[in-house]
Parts: structure tokens; sequence; C-alpha cells
């Protein structure tokens, strides 16, 4: 019995597949395998039920799967320590990202990497938000920025920024026109005859707005549904229709197209936070990218 071993059936059993676990591990299926099954030879009785679909732990698994957590916590937390023997300058640390937590707070990646440049800091930009929660309770990440809102069972979380959401217009809109040089906050009813770019119903914020504008008693006119606020904000810079979008999710080149308006509207705002795992203990180095971020 070895910790590659303990390692093995711990992702067998978080993927609930030993081809997915292979993949993720990037090993042979065959070799993952054999070595589940060198151990069960060596324990005595199986630790998976491979009949069942996806595959399921034994109670000999529960038992040993309990105990290898252990062991690993224990192990992480022997690391922990002694890197922080050497300041947070030594530490290591595992970033997970969205584009749009990214880009609320940009700067404070490139500020930390460049104050900390001696430590081992892994960073990665994953698409979906609640894979950015499965690998932070999956002990995959120290650390994910996400946007609320986000089931928080398992997390500890430190909320950074909240940012209003606005509409974005064209420069050259009649209402951009208008209101160049006042306040910039209208009604949405305002833009009932607008066509709008607006989120796949499929994304969360979606929901959020579609109520906003149940608020203001009307359906938008849809003329295009996106995944992402930079396909939204691109097509209202090249002069046509209305989207949703914060000031950090416009691309420099972008900003002198569109004019933005506040709706007054505050449940669409943004809030951004950096999640880690309730139980884990949080190394100096994290705590150092928590500060930094809240600063940015």
């Amino acid at each position: 019995m070895n910790l590659r071993q303990m390692e093995l059936v711990l992702k067998v059993a978080s993927e609930k597949s030993f081809t997915k676990a292979a993949n993720a591990l990037k090993v042979p299926q065959p070799s993952l395998s054999q070595s589940i099954l060198n151990l069960e030879k060596e324990i005595g009785m199986p630790l998976f039920n491979r009949e069942t679909n996806p595959v399921s732990l034994t109670n000999a698994g529960e038992i040993y799967l309990s105990k290898a957590k252990l062991v690993f916590d224990v192990l992480e937390d022997l690391n922990t320590e002694l890197n922080e023997l050497g300041g947070a300058k030594r530490g290591k640390i595992r970033i997970g990202f969205s584009q749009n937590g990214y880009n609320m707070i940009p700067e404070a990646l490139p500020k930390f990497c460049k104050r900390f440049s001696g430590a081992n800091i892994k960073v990665m930009q994953i698409f979906s938000t609640l894979k950015i929660r499965k690998m932070i309770i999956d002990d995959e990440l120290d650390i994910g920025m996400l946007i609320m809102p986000i089931d928080a069972n398992g997390l500890k979380c430190e909320v950074i920024k909240t940012q209003d959401m606005f509409v974005a217009l064209p420069a050259l809109h009649p209402l951009s026109l208008k209101y160049k040089n006042q306040d910039t906050k209208i009604s949405l009813k305002e833009l009932k005859d607008e066509k709008f770019i607006l989120p796949k119903e499929s994304q969360r914020s979606r929901a959020e707005i579609d109520l906003a504008f149940k608020k203001a008693g009307f359906a938008p006119k849809i003329f295009c549904e996106t995944e992402t606020f930079d396909i939204a904000n691109s097509i209202v810079a090249s002069g046509y229709g209305a989207c949703f979008t914060i000031p950090q999710f416009i691309k420099e080149d972008k900003a002198d197209k569109v004019r933005l308006f506040d709706i007054g509207e505050p449940t669409l705002a943004k809030t951004l936070i950096l999640a880690y795992k309730e139980d884990k203990k949080l190394s100096k180095l994290a705590q150092e990218f928590i500060k930094i971020a809240k600063e940015s």
C-alpha cells in the first residue's frame, strides 16, 4: 500500500469512473486499473463495485477512502507548514479563475505573481464556475475566483468586489447623444424598442436579466444570444443593439464606441469572491493573494 495507490483510489472515487480518473491523472487506464487490483489483492477485498454504473465504493472502499483523505490532509498540512518556514515567497498555490472573474480584477494576478516570483504558483483558466467549485472541493485548486451566485456549501468565501451592471448602447445611438454630457441613469423602459444581445438561457445571469425586464413591464426583443460578454460588447461597439455589461468587461479598443447607462437595478450587480475549501487551512501565500485581490 502506497501514496500513489491512495491517490488513484481517491480520483476513481471522485470521478466515479476508471476511465475518467485515468484521463484526469494522465495515466493509461489499464495501468490505473491494475494498480488498484494489486491494492485490492493486498487488502484482500474489493474497494469498488465494478458492476454498477457509475462505479461505486464497497464498504471497504468507503473506509479506505476516508482514511486516505486523512493521510493526504496531514501531508498537505506538513508541506504547508514546512513551506511557511521560509515565508510566503517559498510557498505553493493553485488558483483557478473564470474569464469574467479575472476581468473584474485584471491587475491582481500579475501583481501577485511578480511579488512572489520565487513561489510555486499555478494559474488555470476554467470556463465553468461549477467546475471551479468542484476542483476546490476535490483539492485540485487552493483558491477559485468566482462570481456569485454560487453554491457555497463546503466553501469559505471572501467578498472581493461588487460591481453594478450597466446597459451598453452604441456611442452614436440617439440616447447616447442625448445624454452625452448629462447623468447616464435611465429607466429600462426607455429601451423597450431596442434589440438586445443577451446571455443564453442556460447561463446564470440570464434569469436575473429576465427578471429585470419583467419588473420593467416588457419582454425584450432578442436579436442574439451569446455565451460571452466579449461578443455582446463587440456587437454593440460595432453600432448595433444593446447589451448588459460591466465596465471591466469592455476592451480598451471598444471603450469609446459604447456608452454605459445605469438602469438602477441592484439585483444585476456582480459580486466577485475568492473561495477555498471550508475545512482547509489557508496558507500564508493564499492569504497574500486574497490581500492583493482586495486591494485591486
